[in-house]
């Protein structure tokens, strides 16, 4: 896959401030990513190529015992990942008394960075914005990373009506500056080749 981006209150130095890997990181995920039928084995792709790179997650909702064989994934497994797993990180707020997480998170040195893979509605792409609002406004937010399709009815053109309403990069990209979240964000649109 390929990827587009949209920086919100960053830039690609900024990210590579956070940690020198991590934009090159995300871009070589997003490559990774092999064509799927669902949203499901999209998200679960996502999970295993994070995870095996140390990111943090907030719930294994039906993930499998190891990662799909063309991912080409080694050493790893459900129980290792479960075991390393510091859920803490993905928590968007820590004053509110909400038990509100974000999907990815990880640390690099003192800097935090939560990913959030959208491929639902647009309102929870609104949602996972004000979760990236509400860390950052506590301290602990360095950078958001909404991953989304940049176009959901080209990719998943065989399923119309389970896309209706679905998050996309374009309505991203005009909505972060038309709500003004004081926030810096990189949005990454997954798209095929070509």
């Amino acid at each position: 896959m390929k990827c587009d981006h949209y920086f919100y209150q960053c830039s690609k130095e900024y990210i590579t401030s956070i940690d020198s890997g991590l934009y090159d990181e995300i871009i070589d995920l997003i490559s990774k990513l092999p064509k799927r039928q669902t949203q499901r084995e999209v998200n679960t792709d996502i999970f295993w190529l994070l995870t095996s790179k140390g990111w943090a997650y907030d719930t294994l909702g039906g993930i499998s015992k190891s990662p799909p064989a063309d991912l080409n994934i080694h050493n790893i497994e459900k129980s290792i990942v479960k075991k390393r797993n510091n859920r803490r990180l993905c928590l968007t707020t820590s004053s509110l008394g909400t038990a509100w997480h974000v999907d990815f998170a990880k640390q690099f040195g003192d800097k935090l960075v939560q990913v959030e893979a959208q491929f639902g509605k647009v309102e929870s792409m609104f949602k996972d914005f004000c979760g990236f609002r509400m860390a950052r406004a506590e301290g602990r937010l360095s950078l958001g990373i909404e991953i989304v399709m940049s176009n959901p009815g080209k990719y998943f053109s065989h399923r119309k009506k389970s896309i209706s309403g679905m998050a996309y990069f374009e309505i991203a990209k005009k909505t972060l500056p038309a709500i003004g979240i004081e926030c810096p964000i990189w949005v990454v649109g997954v798209r095929e080749e070509g």
